[in-house]
């Protein structure tokens, strides 16, 4: 009897020690990854300073603005995760920009992926990407990362700053930033946001009388427009400042505070021959006309909602990556130790 217990308390031991290993080490790191059924929603509230309205060619200026940001996985595939994203932007419930984007991304990197089935391709808003597309991976490290802007259609820095106490959640968190000074905007980016190439010099004499320009490039307006063609070609920049909050243990963002500032100017080819190649550099760099300008941040909600999830998502990694596997291997051992007790013990003698 005693031995026949010792061997049953043994096995059930070793099967205990057997299944925490197994958890630890084979099923949680899997759990480290983007899920499969990932879907969210996150919304911002903030301002836009400038908004050119291409049908009057008239400006609203400094009016409140609400973003949504849904982000949901709608296919995996080996290791990848067809991630779609659609933005919103609304002025008082007044529609002023959508967009969707789908990303082939690594589920546990974060990162684009070129290994994606051919199918996905046909998605909208799907191209060729680069670095952390649409976030951080689970077990965020305190690094710089490379993300990715498509108005640039290039990579872009995410850059560490600190580990600190995120005031509006409490929480401890990794800050990071990313900016950029106004750069040229992608060719396909301008027609994908259906902004005119060019322009008669009527509606070019609209945009750039509504715009805040240095005093030296209004004195040369009139004779600008009397030397340039008909139609104007026109050129596109874009400039960002960016900051992150983000849980290092799930990668989720809490809180993000950003700037977007999208401005026309004169082509290259344009400017030539007229009186602005007799400016310095820096001030026909001015001759920026910001016809989209806002700056957004997370809204409460949206920061409550985030923590909550990266703190269950926490939890969950923290129930099954440290509490039942070591509480499973702590009870198998002292079961196949009880169980090989009972075994050695000798029988009474008769």
């Amino acid at each position: 009897m005693g031995k026949g217990l010792g061997w049953l308390l043994a096995i059930v031991g070793v099967l205990l020690v057997a299944a925490g290993l197994v958890v630890m080490l084979v099923v949680v790191p899997g759990m480290r990854q983007l899920p499969a059924d990932a879907d969210t929603t996150r919304t911002y509230e903030g301002t836009m300073a400038s908004l050119l309205d291409q049908t009057t060619f008239t400006f609203v200026r400094d009016v409140p603005i609400e973003l949504e940001r849904h982000v949901s996985v709608v296919d995996t595939s080996d290791g990848l995760a067809l991630v779609k994203e659609e933005r919103t932007m609304t002025s008082g419930g007044r529609p002023l920009q959508q967009a969707v984007n789908h990303y082939s991304v690594d589920r546990v990197t974060m990162e684009w992926s070129d290994d994606y089935p051919e199918e996905w391709a046909g998605n909208e808003g799907f191209w060729p990407r680069e670095g952390n597309v649409i976030g951080w991976p689970m077990g965020t490290e305190q690094r710089d990362y490379t993300g990715w802007s498509d108005d640039y259609m290039s990579t872009v820095p995410l850059t560490f700053v600190e580990e600190a106490t995120h005031e509006r959640s409490g929480m401890t968190l990794y800050k990071f930033t990313s900016a950029s000074d106004p750069q040229p905007i992608a060719d396909q980016m301008v027609q994908g946001m259906g902004l005119p190439t060019e322009l008669p010099k009527e509606r070019l004499a609209l945009l750039l009388g509504g715009a805040d320009l240095a005093a030296v490039l209004q004195q040369l307006l009139p004779t600008v427009l009397e030397q340039l063609p008909t139609t104007v070609p026109l050129a596109y920049t874009y400039g960002y400042e960016g900051t992150y909050w983000v849980d290092p243990e799930t990668g989720i963002i809490v809180d993000t505070e950003k700037r977007e500032t999208r401005s026309a100017t004169l082509a290259p080819e344009a400017a030539a021959g007229t009186a602005l190649e007799l400016l310095p550099a820096d001030q026909l760099a001015a001759l920026r006309v910001p016809v989209l300008d806002f700056t957004y941040t997370a809204t409460d909600a949206s920061v409550e909602e985030a923590k909550a999830d990266a703190e269950d998502a926490a939890g969950t990694l923290q129930l099954y990556g440290t509490i039942l596997p070591v509480a499973g291997i702590v009870a198998g051992a002292v079961l196949l130790l009880l169980g090989i007790v009972l075994i050695a013990r000798r029988p009474k003698a008769a």
